[in-house]
């Protein structure tokens, strides 16, 4: 990771936030240790909101929102431009391989931020999808650290 930033996905969220995941002390280790931002894209960030109140209850969802206000995490912003290049992102894939707006939302922010670095369990998707300088794939946290 060598201090960059990291792109938090939900699934990176809920693994931090529910104890009860196998991921969750080597997630939290390592955004404790990062050196750099971790990112939330506003999508991640309703989409978060949604699944840890009805997976974990009212309290962890407003944990969450709290640790944003209090600088956890750096909300990325987001424009009629980033939301054209992410939905370019989904249109580039199939109906049968459908790659969502947040997923795709990751994706740009990443560009942005100028990182390779995806916090997220969602290997099926995020093997797929690639940063959009040139690199050629992401570091997927907590699988290639």
């Amino acid at each position: 990771m060598n201090g960059e930033n990291i792109v938090v996905d939900t699934s990176g969220i809920l693994a931090m936030y529910d104890e009860s995941y196998p991921e969750h002390v080597q997630l939290t280790e390592i955004a404790n240790a990062a050196a750099g931002l971790l990112v939330v894209s506003p999508l991640i960030v309703a989409e978060s909101d949604y699944m840890l109140a009805t997976r974990l209850g009212a309290a962890a969802a407003r944990q969450f929102a709290e640790d944003i206000s209090a600088g956890a995490y750096e909300l990325a912003e987001w424009t009629q431009d980033y939301h054209a290049a992410a939905l370019a992102i989904v249109s580039s894939f199939g109906d049968d391989d459908y790659i969502g707006m947040a997923d795709a939302s990751i994706v740009v922010i990443a560009d942005r931020y100028r990182t390779t670095n995806v916090m997220t369990l969602d290997q099926r998707h995020f093997r797929k999808l690639k940063p959009l300088w040139g690199v050629s794939h992401f570091t997927l946290l907590p699988f290639d650290a």
